[in-house]
């Protein structure tokens, strides 16, 4: 009951911040602790509606993921910034990841929107990061290359 409980609060806490511009890609990656090498997983995407600064967009992430090291989160929030008018966005975030145990995560962010090109909100994207483990969690480089959909409310 109590993990539905909180389950239930993150979830309201994530829909109040979702109003718009939403994208949900599929991702392959690598971590580079020897127990995990390959990973896949999910990662969502959205502006945040709190505060938007003005150069760029804030858009706090989720990731997760399963590899041959289990299951592994992380909990960002990135800051895009848009190179023209080609749907490229440049960044960088900064969060938490979980992978045996809670590691500090820093990483940079590449996202191509290729709506303009193809017609439908496909997105295309990169980052790499570095997870500093605490108290006997794994540091180690991590890489995805993402595919998703853009939802626009």
């Amino acid at each position: 009951m109590k993990k539905l409980l909180v389950s239930l609060f993150f979830l309201t806490a994530l829909a109040a911040f979702a109003a718009g511009n939403f994208s949900v890609s599929g991702s392959v990656g690598y971590a580079s602790d020897p127990a995990n090498g390959l990973v896949g997983g999910v990662e969502a995407t959205w502006d945040c509606q709190l505060y938007q600064p003005g150069k760029g967009r804030l858009r706090p992430t989720i990731d997760l993921e399963y590899g041959k090291g289990g299951f592994q989160a992380a909990a960002l929030m990135r800051h895009l910034f848009p190179m023209g008018k080609t749907g490229l966005g440049l960044g960088g975030g900064v969060g938490l990841r979980y992978n045996a145990g809670v590691q500090a995560y820093l990483r940079a962010d590449a996202m191509f929107r290729m709506d303009r090109y193809i017609g439908y909100p496909v997105v295309l994207g990169a980052d790499a990061g570095y997870a500093y483990g605490f108290g006997g969690a794994p540091k180690e480089f991590v890489a995805h290359f993402k595919l998703g959909y853009c939802f626009e409310f």
